[in-house]
């Protein structure tokens, strides 16, 4: 995939749970905070993983940070 940046189309709820994923919350934190059940959460990261093509929290994480879809 290289380091070349691209765009990638998330929803503003999209990008708040990336935040909280690369903050290391659980969904459980995450519905909290963002007002949402853990199934909504689960169903916006299902939707983050397939728009970003990666598997799980730890690839979605290092591919927040690589493409700079979270502030520094």
């Amino acid at each position: 995939m290289g380091n070349t940046s691209r765009h990638i189309d998330l929803t503003p709820r999209e990008r708040d749970v990336v935040r909280g994923v690369v903050a290391g919350w659980k969904n459980r934190q995450m519905a909290q905070e963002f007002g949402l059940t853990e199934q909504a959460v689960k169903n916006v990261l299902s939707n983050v993983y397939h728009k970003c093509h990666v598997r799980n929290r730890l690839e979605l994480a290092m591919f927040a940070m690589r493409h700079h879809l979270v502030p520094d």
